[in-house]
């Protein structure tokens, strides 16, 4: 194999080459690296190293075995689009409420808002597109924007001022933003740049089912019901769990690959949890568990039924 002799990436295209386990073969590493010398020889830096990063990636999913002949794979590329879907309205929630902060006579005269707003637009504008990207199947342009998000939701994180960046414990004193919801939609992006970009299974209408409804349900909860403490809840935290349930039973046909896909869809939450001290409670753990087990049980049984039905329609027929 011949590594790193036409073009000042070969070092970097090394260390992609390296995440390959021993198992794919040097005959299979060397076919690799030979495409992709190619391909940086005739093109410039800038896609020379997205290059790289496609072979890392694929590299890394190989060894993980989330290359989409694997079951993990296949259930990772179910999950991924409804992430994206995810991300895209929690930040559109996150959006809006600040703008209304912003606009309510009542919020404080001292705080400057260009600043804030200005990052909620570059915040709220990466995931949109994502998920707009991976709804319309154009998966290179969708993963493009999931890294754009990743990279805004830290750039927030480190550079953002107290009146823009809070804690669960005292709201009142933030731009609607949590850190929590800054790792929410971080890490929904993070499981579409993980998963296998040619997928295996048909693409389903179910992500535009959750997108459709999760956004009307917050529509309707935002122009009938006041902002405030007492309003925490919106469509987005009632109906995103049971919609997202729904869309899983009627997209993973198996058992084994809906099991995998919401431990895929649960990561984010879980995380969260985990990392960042006081973000959630969990009663509202288990609130969402409930909710997501209501839809998914239900539209899973909708499923087998209507399979039965007309299984025994087709057997019927003369």
């Amino acid at each position: 194999m011949t590594t790193g002799h036409h073009s000042p990436n070969s070092r970097p295209l090394r260390w992609a080459l390296a995440l390959y386990p021993a198992s794919y073969g040097a005959g299979a590493r060397a076919e690799v690296a030979e495409h992709a010398e190619r391909h940086l020889a005739r093109v410039g830096r800038l896609a020379g190293l997205r290059e790289v990063a496609d072979v890392a990636g694929h590299g890394a999913r190989v060894r993980f075995g989330l290359t989409s002949h694997r079951p993990l794979g296949r259930a990772l590329a179910t999950a991924a689009p409804l992430a994206a879907v995810l991300a895209a309205t929690h930040a559109l929630v996150l959006g809006n409420q600040a703008v209304r902060l912003a606009a309510d006579p009542l919020s404080d005269p001292g705080v400057h808002w260009t600043g804030p707003i200005v990052a909620m637009a570059l915040l709220v504008a990466a995931p949109v597109l994502m998920a707009a990207a991976a709804l319309l199947g154009r998966w290179a342009a969708a993963r493009i924007l999931a890294a754009a998000t990743v990279l805004t939701t830290v750039l927030v994180h480190v550079l953002g001022r107290p009146d823009l960046l809070g804690t669960s414990v005292s709201p009142e004193a933030a731009f609607a933003l949590h850190r929590s919801s800054l790792a929410l939609i971080a890490l929904n992006a993070v499981l579409l740049l993980a998963a296998p970009p040619d997928r295996t299974h048909p693409r389903s209408i179910a992500p535009w089912l959750v997108a459709g409804s999760v956004v009307a349900a917050t529509a309707l909860m935002i122009l009938t019901a006041p902002l405030g403490p007492e309003n925490s809840l919106t469509g987005f935290d009632l109906l995103a769990p049971v919609a997202t349930g729904v869309a899983i039973a009627c997209t993973a046909r198996t058992a084994g690959r809906a099991a995998m896909a919401t431990a895929f869809l649960s990561a984010p939450l879980l995380l969260a949890f985990l990392l960042i001290p006081g973000a959630f409670q969990t009663p509202l753990l288990q609130r969402v568990t409930v909710l997501y087990a209501v839809g998914f049980v239900t539209a899973f049984g909708v499923v087998r039924l209507t399979d039965r039905l007309s299984r025994r329609s087709g057997l019927s027929r003369p």
